[in-house]
């Protein structure tokens, strides 16, 4: 796993701590142990438990550390029944469909397939959602400690915080957000009521910025997005911006965004 210093590798149970010339650096564990780098563990003390990194379990006859194929455990998987689960090791990957059938028709766009008390059903995400802290992913933070990762975060959510409480458009760089190379938005957030959007993520990588794949966002009436995770091979987050949020006027809605103390106001349709 990727830290700032070698303080925040498990030196306590001898973990390997490798510099990089970035300004990180990578915790794994020594010949004899099990774990992600941050915390280690002797493989003589796996046999009680589970001591393997998440997505693994931990195999006794074969005395190491397996993969869990989530796709064939209906339970540990959050793929909606409109997208692929596809098994990688140590995570799962959900990918999206467009207008994929919801048992036997595609969603309206303002809706999504979700499996809700064990059925499929096309829903309204903004009110099917899990919640994500946002100000730890801001993008004005410089990564230090432990890295954060959203790696297993699967499903939609929803930021919440007194500081970020939306994904971050434009770039912003390496080694912010609380990760090495976070992904932020390439393109623009939808209107109330433009329904479901697929927009393009930005890779903000160590030796530059590249495209991403792409990711359902929703604006909510009451105020607030909600974002269509679908786990990443990477051990990165999706980094926030400032607080941004929506308000409605008679005369139609318009978007409201804090910057600094300072408001403007445009038309949720051109300025």
């Amino acid at each position: 796993m990727v830290a700032k210093t070698c303080s925040d590798c498990d030196v306590a149970n001898n973990a390997i701590c490798e510099q990089k010339p970035e300004g990180y650096v990578v915790c794994s564990c020594p010949a004899g142990s099990i774990g992600n780098g941050h915390k280690c563990t002797k493989m003589v003390y796996c046999s009680g438990y589970n001591c393997c990194p998440k997505g693994y379990v931990w195999d006794q006859a074969g005395k190491k550390c397996v993969d869990i194929n989530e796709c064939n455990i209906p339970t540990q998987n959050m793929c909606s029944p409109s997208s692929t689960c596809q098994n990688m090791k140590g995570v799962y990957l959900c990918n999206n469909i467009n207008k994929a059938p919801c048992t036997s028709a595609a969603c309206p766009d303002n809706l999504d397939c979700l499996t809700i008390n064990g059925n499929a059903k096309c829903a309204d995400p903004c009110t099917n959602y899990l919640p994500l802290n946002g100000d730890a992913r801001l993008f004005t933070i410089n990564s230090t400690g432990k890295f954060l990762t959203d790696r297993n975060n699967v499903g939609w959510y929803r930021y919440t915080g007194n500081i970020a409480v939306s994904m971050k458009e434009g770039r912003v760089g390496a080694l912010k957000c609380g990760s090495l190379e976070p992904y932020s938005l390439g393109g623009p957030h939808p209107a109330i009521g433009e329904g479901v959007k697929m927009v393009p993520l930005l890779i903000n990588g160590l030796n530059g910025y590249s495209a991403g794949p792409s990711i359902p966002v929703k604006a909510c009436p009451e105020g607030f997005y909600v974002y269509k995770l679908t786990g990443m091979l990477k051990f990165d987050v999706y980094c926030t911006g400032e607080c941004e949020f929506f308000v409605r006027h008679s005369k139609g809605e318009f978007f409201v965004r804090h910057s600094k103390g300072e408001f403007f106001v445009r038309h949720s349709k051109g300025e």
